[in-house]
């Protein structure tokens, strides 16, 4: 909930759910899109000096494509123009104090990553002057940890929303030893990572976020697949005829145990409606989640560990992937030395 008088220049979208207008009278309200178009257009009777506008989220989030979006708020002739960010969730403070402190993510702990997997970090930079986006590295050289920095992004625009790669292959240095872990700074914003030894995974998701922002989600535990087939048949003929076969490509990954940082991640693949596989780094199929199994608890012994159903959202979800003999000389090969 939010008096009018009090909204400024960024605003998570849950900040809005709720627009109290102090008046005296009926008063007129008008919310429009940054290209002119009218969400809403209304006039309100205040009760006890105040008109109240509810489920404002539910107007506004589904029109925040990605991040952010700009909308003009204008109650009785004045009007705003308000930055709108992208939120599914409550949070406990506002935009304008979280934006400078956080990457736009729900991971609060630290993260388990490895050499191979695709880490995403995203900065929504509100700050006039925009700090650089540091890691620094520690790696075991055998008898001590040493450290190193490196700078992953610099030059932020402000007001911009910008996506860095902090994947650990690009701080690996065998000059200082193993990478074992790094942190990632950007002003007041940190994020930590554990780089062990994780098991190959046969499927990865990238997702939306709770901020509208790229993450990756890595399945460590099983995948079963679990085909559906619908069949239609009728009498034809004095014969049963089969007339019509559609094969679904359904998939039931678990995440194996997650630590803290996971759950988070978890519970935003939960919520999230964008969702594409992630081959090797690069997104490939959009996907649909069908049904989640997110229960955990914080009992000291609990480990979590949830489950997602998913398929492809093409029509033929089913995908035939060839396997081909290795050649020992590719196509770049000169065929005609000897």
């Amino acid at each position: 909930m939010i008096n009018f008088d009090d909204i400024g220049s960024w605003h998570f979208v849950s900040e809005l759910d709720v627009l109290e207008v102090t008046a005296a009278a009926n008063v007129e309200v008008r919310i429009t899109a940054a290209d002119g178009a009218v969400l809403l257009d209304g006039t309100y009777i205040p009760v006890d000096g105040v008109a109240r506008v509810y489920h404002l989220h539910k107007l506004l989030s589904p029109l925040i494509m990605e991040v952010t979006a700009d909308f003009t708020l204008t109650v009785g002739g004045v009007s705003k123009t308000v930055h709108v960010v992208q939120s599914r969730v409550a949070v406990s403070e506002p935009a304008s104090e979280f934006l400078p402190s956080f990457f736009l993510s729900t991971v609060m702990a630290e993260r388990d990553t490895a050499l191979g997997r695709k880490e995403l970090l995203t900065v929504l930079s509100i700050e006039s002057a925009v700090p650089d986006v540091v890691a620094v590295a520690s790696y075991w050289n055998g008898s001590a940890v040493v450290t190193a920095s490196h700078t992953l992004a610099q030059g932020l625009t402000a007001g911009a929303v910008t996506e860095i790669d902090v994947s650990p292959h690009q701080l690996v240095d065998t000059t200082l030893g193993a990478l074992v872990g790094y942190t990632v700074t950007c002003g007041e914003r940190t994020m930590r990572y554990r780089v062990t030894s994780l098991p190959t995974v046969r499927h990865a998701l990238l997702l939306r976020n709770n901020f509208g922002a790229w993450e990756p989600l890595y399945f460590q535990g099983m995948t079963e697949d679990v085909p559906e087939y619908t069949r239609d048949t009728a009498l034809v003929n004095g014969r049963l005829t089969l007339y019509h076969l559609e094969e679904t490509a359904v998939q039931k990954s678990y995440t194996g145990p997650l630590r803290p940082a996971g759950v988070s991640l978890a519970r935003d693949l939960a919520r999230s409606s964008d969702v594409v596989l992630l081959d090797r780094g690069v997104a490939t199929d959009a996907v649909v989640i069908t049904a989640v199994d997110v229960k955990h608890s914080d009992e000291d012994k609990a480990i979590a560990d949830m489950t997602f159903t998913w398929r492809r959202s093409s029509l033929l979800s089913a995908h035939l992937v060839p396997v081909r003999t290795p050649k020992l000389f590719d196509e770049t090969f000169d065929e005609t030395y000897n």
